[in-house]
């Protein structure tokens, strides 16, 4: 389990901004970070003014005196015309100068390139020495103008060389696949010192924000203000320049004479989407501010100059700015200050900042557009473009935060990569589990949210770290382990909150319950004792900064600390303790109804030694497992003859195979050797049907494991890098779970394949075990990436017919993985979910379905179907035909779409059907649902 108590601090956790502006407004419109540059308003882009170029590198047909071409890919430089460069293959152009001197503003490019090839530019800086400078993919933040096919780009400097290194080459390169065609370069240089403006005679990208009346886009949402009206806990203030902090209201600041404003805070993460700022300034001083990070360590950050491409809203004479930590912290080092200070001479006139602090951007919630007519396209029809539109609407591109621009325009059925999958109702099906949309108990968020109850979850989970020391007599109290300072604490927010409550809030809601009970042996005495008070053991490595008597049990220098006698925190928990909990849940449902679906044997009992190591130090070993199993097993067995009883609830890849003795430090992998080296889950199974075959007592019904993706910047919940590279990787990390052919791409380096490799178990040690995914989550919940993997497993866990699967812990509100979960429980917002019976479905090319996945469902009578089209590819849009063999006609259908915001699913038109087949319009990086009447 990752950690629960830590959301009780608020690092990550929604936090509502409460100065006046308004943060509903859109990204300016020459700031759509990620938009298509090939994309252009309803009402026309805005054209700006760039410096004047002095360094020039290619115009007229001809290279400037003194750069030379040491390009790689195929090009001609036939004058006068314009450089022409094919760039499939990730080709490019590289441009030298030696002894390249000058004050830059930035680097200016006209270019043209085929319509089809979307955003696919990155231009960087090299230099002959050591120094690494950023990579920097051509948006429509850089867009100044164009002129019919062409296209004039602005890349600032302080985007391409935040650090002002030398730099003797200036690189161009295409940083997706691309086509073989043309691409034409008629200018290419540095410019003088400056940035955009607006050109005269036209409407700049702020008053066409101030002038929008439906704006769209991004808002900025913060993960750790520093200054919100007010110093906020933790926060220090360091800073130098003259300055007013006077009660709840904006900090006041005078910045001449080049001055400044520190705030530090210690132990701060590094995941976070950027940095936010809201500040009032006389405008007589123009841009003038300079943001940075700082540690206490050595590292040099870059220093940002605000610009108007960090402007999201404005509100009268007050500016919201977000500088993204690309910019800021691109190598993600440590920090603990912000840093804000002008970074050119200003007058002695007060600066005012009402907000400043950590946040990310994501996309803004806007009302559900109105549904449009049913598109039901009779057998044979064409499609039917949308009002008022002749020709195929450009893909979309990615916009900040993963979030796309809605499906629509006509089919573009002409411009999609093209496949055909076959949904075989003659192919051997199989009964869905209703318990694979299942989600995980949030204690401090139980009674703060609603939103849970509306994703179409069937089933929660009691479970979890804390869950191991929960005393159901005392009801509301149990131990936050390693997560928290190892204190008793009273669970929810709410003192008289208890399992019973969790048992209770789950009927009446209709859904289903996992109880995890401790085997452990020990559970929380009070609400009030800690293993490691001061008082014991004296100052330690950190003091709960709420109660400074609870320390974390390691020494200043790292070191683990003795643990206490177990009765410091916690009394004995025997089996007969929980055979009689399990007793007094069975005698309440005699009035209320079966309360519990599942009883989970514990939690990671391979992590007790780290996680609760104050009441378990020594590592758990394979006859310890087994031994707690049959003794708590038993006595649940016993209070409840028709339980179903899942375990042992293991973490991780590596305790699917071996006990914590045989990893632990000295272990040596005796443990397993000395078990005849059959690893630990395939023994456990053999043991416990031995058991079973002995005494005629079924411990165990369910193999429950963990499955959390490895890898740099996969992330947790909300948290985790949203870059192209970790995007691709979280959504093919589902793979992991199913398909036997994929390496897994982290240190854990083999072919997982989880979910055949414990069928194999189970068909050879302990026949007819379901399989429970007891805790999964992909990170990135926030980001389509996040929601995609999440849809993805939940077709799988589909396809693959296991019994449960519980996301740890829920996605926030409309979310795009609370839309994953919508696309499989509630499309429509009408009840229409993903039927109870799996259809298998299969493509054509074994290429196709490495960037594409279909799920199929259907009724009892075969009548009525229900798909979901996962579109995995960020970059290509599919045109996908659907057979539905042997399964009928097609009736009527109805497609629901969603590429990303917080709107959910939009019924479309742009399909159409013929017999038994539908041919779907599929952009990148979307769901679709089909909801069909077939007639057979």
């Amino acid at each position: 389990m990752r950690p629960v108590f830590s959301s009780w601090r608020g690092r990550w956790s929604r936090v509502a901004l409460l100065s006046g502006v308004c943060l509903g407004a859109p990204l300016l419109s020459s700031c759509r970070c990620g938009s298509s540059s090939q994309e252009a308003s309803a009402s026309g882009p805005a054209v700006y003014d760039i410096p004047a170029i002095t360094e020039g590198i290619w115009s007229e047909g001809f290279l400037r005196e003194g750069w030379v071409d040491e390009g790689w890919s195929e090009r001609e430089l036939k004058p006068p015309g314009p450089a022409r460069l094919r760039m499939d293959k990730m080709g490019g152009w590289m441009l030298h100068k030696k002894g390249l001197q000058g004050e830059f503003g930035g680097l200016a490019l006209r270019y043209r390139a085929p319509s089809d090839f979307g955003d696919f530019l990155e231009v960087r800086l090299e230099t002959e020495g050591e120094t690494l400078f950023p990579r920097v993919k051509v948006n429509a933040s850089h867009v100044a103008r164009r002129d019919g096919d062409w296209v004039q780009l602005f890349i600032p400097l302080e985007q391409l060389n935040p650090q002002r290194a030398e730099f003797s080459s200036v690189v161009l390169r295409a940083y997706k696949k691309v086509g073989g065609d043309w691409v034409e370069i008629d200018q290419l240089g540095l410019t003088a010192p400056g940035g955009m403006t607006p050109a005269s005679g036209t409407t700049s990208a702020s008053q066409e924000l101030q002038a929008s009346a439906t704006p769209s886009g991004a808002v900025v949402e913060p993960m750790d203000l520093a200054y919100d009206n007010g110093l906020l806990p933790g926060w220090e203030d360091r800073g130098w320049a003259e300055h007013e902090l006077e009660g709840a209201a904006p900090a006041k600041l005078r910045l001449h004479k080049l001055g400044g404003w520190s705030l530090s805070k210690k132990e701060l993460g590094t995941d976070y989407g950027g940095l936010t700022l809201r500040y009032r300034a006389p405008k007589s001083f123009g841009d003038f501010l300079e943001v940075r990070l700082d540690s206490e360590g050595e590292t040099l950050f870059h220093r940002v100059r605000v610009s108007d491409a960090h402007v999201v809203a404005r509100d009268g004479d007050w500016t919201q700015v977000f500088i993204p930590m690309s910019e800021l912290n691109p190598r993600k080092e440590a920090f603990t200050q912000l840093v804000l200070r002008a970074y050119k001479p200003v007058g002695s006139d007060w600066v005012e900042i009402s907000q400043l602090g950590l946040a990310r951007l994501a996309d803004r919630a806007t009302p559900t557009p109105p549904r449009p007519p049913p598109a039901v396209a009779q057998a044979g029809s064409p499609p039917r473009p949308p009002p008022s539109s002749s020709t195929p609407a450009p893909t979309p591109a990615v916009t900040g935060g993963g979030v796309r621009s809605s499906f629509g325009g006509s089919s573009g059925f002409g411009n999609a990569k093209g496949s055909h999958v076959v949904v075989d109702c003659t192919a051997p099906g199989h009964r869905i589990s209703p318990l694979i949309y299942g989600i995980a108990f949030s204690n401090l968020r139980e009674l703060k949210e609603s939103h849970q109850w509306e994703l179409g979850a069937t089933a929660r989970r009691w479970g979890g770290n804390p869950t191991s020391r929960y005393n159901w007599k005392i009801g509301n109290v149990w131990n936050t382990a390693n997560d928290w300072y190892f204190r008793n604490v009273v669970l929810g927010t709410r003192p008289d909150y208890t399992a019973d409550s969790f048992l209770q809030a789950n009927l009446q809601h209709g859904l289903q319950s996992a109880l995890t009970v401790p085997l452990i042996g020990w559970v929380a005495k009070d609400a009030t004792s800690t293993s490691f008070p001061r008082s014991l053991f004296g100052p330690q490595q950190k003091m709960d900064p709420d109660v400074p008597e609870a320390g974390n049990g390691l020494t200043s220098s790292g070191e683990a600390l003795p643990p206490p006698v177990p009765t410091q925190t916690s009394v004995e928990a025997p089996p007969a303790f929980i055979n009689e909990w399990v007793r007094s849940l069975r005698e309440k449902d005699k009035k209320r109804g079966r309360s519990v679906q599942m009883y989970i044997l514990d939690n990671e009992p391979m992590l007790w030694n780290t996680t609760h190591r104050d009441v378990h130090p020594e590592p758990v070993t394979y006859d310890e497992l087994l031994e707690r199993t049959i003794a708590y097993g038993t006595a649940v067995r016993q209070a409840d003859p028709d339980a179903v009883i899942a375990g042992p609830a293991e973490w991780g890849w590596t305790n699917y195979f071996h006990s914590a003795a045989d990893v632990a430090p000295g272990g040596g992998k005796r443990d397993i050797k000395a078990h005849g080296n059959l690893p630990l889950l395939p023994w456990y199974l053999k043991k416990l049907r031995e058991h079973e075959q002995q005494t005629g007592t079924r411990i165990l019904d369910v193999v429950d494991v963990h499955f959390y993706p490895q890898g740099e910047g996969m992330g947790m919940e909300e948290r985790g890098a949203t870059d192209a590279d970790t995007s691709a990787r979280r959504i093919r990390s589902v793979r992991a779970l199913w398909d036997p052919t994929y390496r897994d791409e982290s240190w854990i380096d083999d072919n997982v394949e989880l979910i055949p490799r414990l069928k194999r178990w189970i068909a050879e040690y302990y026949p007819k075990r379901g399989i429970s995914i007891g805790e999964y989550n992909f990170g990135a919940t926030t980001h389509m990436s996040g929601g995609l993997a999440q849809a993805e497993a939940l077709g799988r866990f589909a396809e693959q017919g296991i019994t449960s699967a519980f996301m740890y812990t829920y996605p926030p509100r409309n979310s795009p993985t609370f839309w994953a979960f919508r696309a499989f429980r509630n499309f429509d917002g009408q009840g229409g979910r993903f039927l109870d019976q799996y259809v298998p479905s299969r493509f054509d090319r074994p290429a196709d379905a490495r960037t594409t996945s279909l799920f199929a469902s259907r009724d009892e009578s075969g009548e009525h179907m229900v798909a979901v089209a996962l579109n995995l590819d960020a970059d290509t849009s599919r045109t996908t035909q659907v057979e539905f063999k042997g399964c009928g006609n097609v009736e009527s259908v109805r497609v629901f779409g969603y590429r990303g915001g917080s709107a959910g699913f939009t019924q479309l038109q742009t399909f159409q059907t013929s017999g038994n087949t539908v041919q779907l319009a599929l952009p990148s990086w979307s769901m679709s649902v089909l909801d069909l009447k077939l007639a057979r």
